[in-house]
């Protein structure tokens, strides 16, 4: 016991404060406990007590031995002890068996060399008492060690605390007669009517709502709903701030530490559980943030400054000859307004939808609460628009009074990155070889692309650590080139494969959702671009009242995108294009489509970003046919002969004044009214000056 306390000691470190007699603190003690059981796979106490039992077993025998030793001292060699009643209890006694085996020994051992057994040295009673008080004594000393080792427990004792096990609550249980599900919280109480229809769904129909009990029935259900909204917005946060947004471990029990939840009732521990099973099924649905990352905390602006350092070497020469120098940058990180109002049918018309749904989703093993239900199915709506908006939004102030595209609520990806090509910062690869591609072009397109990109790559900065984003939708295209080129039975598995890696490189491929046709491509470092919020979990917080015999929904919530480090800002476009690329961080085709000489309507279906070549005569442009709410058009003169031209009248008549080109790379954007039957300005240039129309823009910098 000894050693291997000293080996625990000397492992913790204490053992300094063991030899000059400190005593060790409680904490201490636990560390020496948990590390003793790690170490030799039994508990420490357990060990003592067992120690200090056979110490005081072994010290009891040494006693009697002594005691036996004494009285036979006694009974051999004192003649005034004839008559010791203690001679009744003498060891040695013959009826001892095992004193009988001892004697023989003793005496074929006398007689071996001659001598009588009382004779001999090794029997003699002094010398045996001596030899047993020797040992008394190591025995003693060892308790003594003992003792002085395990002083601390009496005065500092470890603190008798449960070990920390992760606490597995379960969806939902049997229904009581109390509460839905067996969870004894007010959410579930089955004194709601809500909860007995979800318990029972035949309540309903044997209780049909009255126009009063209606009327009395809603507002209660509206304000539960606004309270279950509002903590499961806090449950998001939470969860995010402590980095358990993963929906496998939060949709299994065994996966997630519930610990932090002790100190609430078991009901309320349930509530939580099943708030993280439905946030799982949210953040399952398809989004876009392992690609693009989510940064918190940007209530409108936020600066994000770049540094950049020019060349400072040279030769030495004697002299003031100074060179380099440093050139602060900020790029604007900003959010949009954006809000979901939803308008309900009486609450009759609720519970008809609910118990259809019980009725069509017999399978699901989760079954939601009314609450619940009605939350997930907005959630689910929310989050799949969202993630559509953050790759091709754009944000359009609405039109007072009327309802807007949800693709306008806030800008995305694909707009925000229009917007440095517009502001001078970022020079756009524009070939065309790769401006566009069809299903048997790609590959070679995307490796044109990046051939491009590494010619005008700066001789200090290569791709490594770029990856290359490509449309989603157009991956069967991909695979198909790829056969094509490499064979037919081409394997693409593996994260090596040329599904996922750009053939013949270590550029990894990021295949980007929601880019619809748009044979976009581009190549930046992960985490450059990202997705801004205010707050975790803002958009979820549905607030709910009744309205008549309607019920109103809503939440309001921030969002934008925005990339740390784009490229230097440059006064014009010739300044852009005559910095050929240096200090860029981000490198993008143009996916651009030119339109045929003369023409005077522009065919949606074709793309967002059009180019008017040479027309042979005068042109205007009157219609963008097949144009889709929600989807700015980019219209760019491609060439000053004859450019095409669009005058403030027919569908755009609401644009601010006629468009008239006078360079290369001016440009009119536009966007579909809310009526669908005219086109809106959002901004123009024309002789290479930029014009944001900021009524509708008002949060684009620049506008302000």
């Amino acid at each position: 016991m000894k050693k291997k306390l000293e080996q625990i000691f000397t492992k913790l470190g204490f053992m300094s404060k063991v030899k000059a007699g400190e005593k060790l603190s409680a904490e201490e003690w636990g560390k020496v406990a948990e590390s003793y059981k790690a170490e030799f796979k039994t508990d420490l106490y357990a060990d003592v007590a067992a120690e200090a039992a056979a110490v005081n077993t072994a010290a009891e025998k040494q006693h009697q031995e002594i005691l036996a030793i004494v009285a036979a001292t006694k009974k051999g060699n004192d003649p005034d002890d004839e008559d010791d009643p203690d001679d009744e209890n003498d060891p040695d006694d013959e009826d001892d068996p095992d004193n009988k085996d001892a004697k023989k020994d003793e005496k074929k051992d006398g007689k071996k060399n001659g001598k009588k057994s009382g004779q001999d040295k090794t029997n003699d009673p002094v010398s045996a008492v001596r030899n047993v008080a020797k040992r008394l004594e190591t025995v003693e000393k060892r308790n003594a060690e003992l003792e002085a080792a395990f002083s601390g427990f009496g005065d500092s004792p470890a603190a008798d605390t449960a070990p920390k096990i992760k606490r597995v609550i379960g969806l939902s249980g049997v229904t009581s007669s109390t509460h839905l599900f067996g969870i004894e919280h007010e959410a579930f109480a089955l004194s709601q009517r809500w909860n007995q229809v979800a318990a029972n769904p035949s309540f309903a129909l044997a209780n049909p709502l009255s126009p009063s009990l209606s009327q009395n029935l809603e507002p209660a259900f509206q304000s539960a709903v606004c309270k279950f909204g509002a903590s499961l917005a806090e449950r998001y946060e939470f969860l995010k701030k402590n980095n358990l947004l993963d929906a496998p471990k939060l949709a299994d029990g065994f996966a997630v530490d519930y610990t932090d939840l002790s100190q609430a009732g078991l009901g309320a521990q349930f509530v939580i559980r099943r708030q993280d099973a439905l946030i799982a099924r949210i953040i399952m649905l398809q989004n876009v943030f392992d690609i693009f990352p989510r940064r918190y905390g940007i209530q409108d602006r936020e600066l994000i400054t770049n540094a950049y350092f020019s060349a400072v070497s040279q030769a030495y020469q004697t002299g003031e000859i100074w060179k380099g120098g440093m050139d602060l940058q900020p790029e604007m990180g900003y959010v949009d307004d954006a809000m979901a109002k939803i308008l309900f049918p009486p609450m009759k018309e609720i519970e008809r939808m609910y118990i259809g749904y019980l009725n069509t989703e017999g399978s699901d093993p989760v079954k939601w609460g009314m609450i619940e239900w009605q939350l997930l199915n907005i959630y689910t709506v929310l989050v799949n628009e969202a993630n559509k908006r953050r790759i091709s939004g754009i944000y359009v102030a609405p039109e007072t009074g009327k309802v807007g595209s949800y693709l306008t609520a806030s800008t995305g990806l694909v707009y925000t990155l229009i917007r440095y090509v517009h502001e001078n910062k970022l020079l756009l690869h524009s070939d065309n070889a790769y401006a566009g591609y069809t299903n048997t072009t790609m590959l070679d397109a995307v490796l044109a692309f990046k051939d491009d990109v590494i010619d005008t790559l700066d001789e200090d900065l290569s791709l490594k650590g770029f990856k290359m984003h490509l449309n989603y939708n157009h991956q069967q295209w991909w695979l198909a080139c790829c056969r094509t080129k490499y064979g037919h039975d081409f394997d693409f598995k593996g994260v090596n494969s040329y599904m996922n890696m750009v053939p013949d490189t270590d550029i990894q491929i990021v295949w980007v959702p929601n880019m619809s046709k748009l044979p976009l491509m581009f190549l930046q470092e992960p985490g450059n671009i990202q997705m801004l919020e205010f707050a975790p979990g803002e958009m979820l917080a549905v607030k709910t009242q009744a309205f008549m015999e309607k019920v109103m929904a809503w939440s309001t919530w921030k969002e934008g995108c925005c990339a740390a480090y784009v490229g230097k800002l440059f006064n014009s476009q010739a300044d852009l294009i005559a910095n050929n690329y240096l200090y860029q961080r981000i490198f993008m085709n143009k996916p651009v489509v030119a339109l045929a000489p003369g023409a005077t309507t522009i065919d949606a279906t074709q793309g967002f970003w059009f180019s008017t070549g040479v027309n042979t005569d005068a042109t205007a442009i009157t219609d963008i046919p097949n144009a889709k709410a929600g989807i700015a058009y980019l219209i760019e003169c491609g060439d000053i002969t004859n450019p095409s031209t669009i005058a403030n009248s027919g569908k755009f008549a609401n644009i601010t004044a006629n468009y008239a080109p006078t360079a290369v790379g001016d440009y009119l954007m536009v966007i579909l009214n809310a009526d669908g039957t005219a086109f809106l300005e959002l901004e123009r240039c024309v002789g290479g000056t930029r014009i944001i129309n900021k009524t509708l823009q008002p949060n684009i910098p620049g506008a302000r």
